[in-house]
């Protein structure tokens, strides 16, 4: 069923609990999902067979009549003989024969089920001796769904119950996040989790990594396998991955701090890796091969000077405090114009809201047949403040290529607007739109539909609802989706958005900034340029590659109203270093401004605007006017450069 190059030192620094780069034994590590012939599971399982010196292999779990297909299917695999042991309690766990019995195979396989089982009944007893003995003398060990997550010498124990990635992101502390170093000793320095992809599991991984490092003053790695997703470890730490999924690796980068803000997970520099079918990894070194196609992230297209707020979630408790901020920019007074596609009730709601707190609103319609409106198009050419809520993706889109559209689009990115985004609208501000993000399975099966959005984010994929969960969002889909469009289109960042998170975009000097606000922290993961690609592995009989994407390194942070980050430049600026004694008068102006201060003869002029794009130069004199009419309104930046000395650039308003 479908559910819901590192070198030597830098390791030791970082990793400094790892303390071998060689083990007795070897490991299959299994993400979960069910195995079957001719499929993803042949060859991980086949390779655990193989290495097992004497083939022999034994299936433990707790349950307490397991089918005997398992068994099978090992022998068909390569093994000489399979048998299930069912061990439900710690007594039968503790007896001499089962120990007798365990030692004379080569190969021991935990089922999946329920790890607090296993750790309870398991721990301390003749099977953990037994078992160990079996790694010590070069045989492997593996386990699938809960008995993978007790081959890692850090153990998510699930004794309190199972902890869901939203829980761990807000409070790495609540009382399920259970984690121990006291069972197996096979791989210190690593944690393992399961069923990454198919529930959205990365936020726990990372609250796993968080953790122990808050606790316990020690990095290690996180290893999230997906379902249907296996990673053969030999004796040197060489990992392979095989299957439909990714196995993904979270470590701390360099001056990475993981910190609280009142209860949720901060983070500023988090190095995320995902490892797909055939490529392999050193969990000693982090040496990666099997990607080799270089993803430079791209930057062309416009970049707004505009603010914008992306929220989570639709509901009105979550929204206040961006309708408000909203609200407050500029002029308290001025009318907000809601941007819709249809009559939903929640529009109704917002703009209600905005009245009773003194802020005033209009309400358009974005249609195709309605984008020609004489009125509107004045209307919005005075508008300085949007909230897009309700809209649907095709609507809006054939809206935006209309006069009224057209114009709306031109304020969006203008100086001196502001524009917020509720809940799944939140997309369109991206570069790319991820249009069917609420459609079961859709990652799963291959089907993910990526368009084009606003652009408003112009290297970035944005995906509100992250943890939502089914039946209103695929969780599946709001996990991949975003390294999966990145890779695809060659984006700089994705933001994943989650319950009130609000994350707030604003032109500040020379640079496009992020902060984010509210009690789940903003998550942004950014490519630096790596390579990367697309699985072309399928979990359906369609034969369609699942949604998920290859990397060899992207950087996450974890963000509040505490951090700013600088997303873009506006590139074509100059220095904001240069000297800032050039006054402008008027300012702000109409028709022409006039330069003080100057002390030479000849000047070079030019004039920036705030999308770093050169729109004037020349040369001038001391006494010239400089005529700015032609100009659109708007923020710019004017540099000047003297035959001698230093520049100095001065900004001014068009208005």
């Amino acid at each position: 069923m479908r559910q819901h190059k590192i070198s030597i030192l830098l390791l030791i620094l970082l990793f400094p609990i790892l303390l071998s780069a060689q083990m007795p034994g070897k490991l299959l590590v299994v993400g979960g999902g069910s195995e079957n012939y001719n499929s993803w599971s042949d060859a991980p399982y086949g390779w655990a067979a193989q290495q097992a010196p004497n083939k022999r292999v034994a299936i433990i779990g707790t349950e307490t009549n397991p089918t005997s297909w398992l068994p099978t299917y090992f022998v068909a695999r390569g093994a000489s003989f399979a048998k299930n042991f069912p061990v439900a309690t710690q007594a039968a766990a503790n007896t001499q024969a089962l120990y007798d019995s365990l030692v004379t195979y080569d190969m021991i396989f935990f089922r999946g089920g329920n790890q607090a089982n296993y750790y309870n009944r398991y721990r301390n007893t003749l099977l953990q001796q037994a078992v160990e003995v079996v790694f010590n003398r070069g045989g492997v060990v593996g386990g699938t769904s809960a008995g993978l997550h007790i081959l890692s010498k850090v153990v998510y124990t699930a004794v309190n119950g199972s902890v869901y990635p939203d829980e761990a992101l807000a409070n790495p502390h609540n009382q399920y996040m259970t984690l121990s170093d006291n069972f197996f000793q096979f791989l210190p320095g690593v944690v393992f989790d399961s069923h990454v992809a198919e529930r959205g599991r990365f936020g726990r991984t990372l609250g796993f990594v968080a953790k122990w490092k808050l606790d316990q003053n020690q990095d290690i790695l996180g290893i999230g396998v997906d379902d249907k997703t296996a990673v053969c470890i030999d004796q040197n730490l060489n990992a392979t991955v095989y299957g439909t999924g990714a196995a993904s690796i979270y470590r701390s980068g360099e001056g990475n701090q993981f910190s609280l803000g009142g209860t949720k997970l901060l983070a500023n520099n988090v190095l995320v890796s995902q490892m797909i079918h055939g490529c392999s990894f050193n969990i000693a070194t982090l040496e990666m091969t099997g990607l080799t196609q270089l993803v430079p992230p791209r930057s062309d297209g416009t970049l707004p000077a505009s603010r914008i707020w992306l929220s989570a979630t639709e509901a009105l408790n979550k929204n206040q405090q961006m309708l408000t901020m909203l609200g407050e920019t500029g002029n308290p007074s001025d009318t907000i114009v809601i941007i819709t596609t249809g009559s939903e009730s929640n529009v109704t709601t917002y703009a209600n809201w905005l009245s009773t707190n003194g802020k005033p609103t209009a309400v358009l319609v974005a249609s195709a047949t309605g984008g020609n409106s004489l009125s509107w198009q004045a209307k919005i050419g005075r508008t300085n403040k949007f909230l897009v809520a309700a809209a649907t993706y095709q609507p809006l889109m054939d809206f935006m290529i209309t006069p009224v559209g057209q114009a709306l689009r031109n304020r969006l990115f203008a100086f001196g607007s502001a524009v917020a985004f509720v809940g799944g609208n939140s997309r369109f501000a991206g570069r790319t739109f991820m249009l069917n993000y609420e459609q079961t399975y859709a990652s799963y099966d291959g089907l993910i539909d990526l368009k084009p959005g606003l652009g408003l984010l112009r290297s970035a994929i944005v995906m509100p609802n992250t943890f939502t969960g089914s039946p209103v969002t695929d969780i599946e889909n709001t996990a991949t989706a975003v390294p999966y469009a990145m890779v695809r289109d060659s984006l700089q960042f994705g933001i994943w958005l989650h319950d009130d998170a609000v994350a707030h975009f604003r032109p500040n000097g020379t640079q496009f900034e992020m902060t984010a606000y509210g009690n789940f922290p903003a998550m942004i993961i950014e490519n630096r340029g790596t390579p990367a690609a697309r699985t072309t592995q399928s979990a359906v009989s369609s034969g369609l590659p699942r949604g998920v994407a290859g990397f060899n390194q992207f950087n996450l942070s974890l963000m509040d109203q505490s951090t700013i980050k600088t997303l873009d430049t506006y590139s074509g600026l100059p220095d904001d270093k240069l000297q800032l004694t050039l006054r402008i008068s008027p300012n702000p102006s109409s028709n022409f401004i006039r330069l003080e201060g100057l002390d030479q003869s000849t000047y070079r002029l030019r004039i920036f605007n705030s999308s770093g794009l050169l729109v004037y130069m020349g040369d001038i004199n001391p006494s010239q006017q400089i005529d700015i009419s032609g100009l659109r309104r708007g923020l710019y930046v004017l540099s000047l450069q003297p035959e001698k000395g230093k520049g100095m650039v001065s900004k001014f308003v068009k208005q």
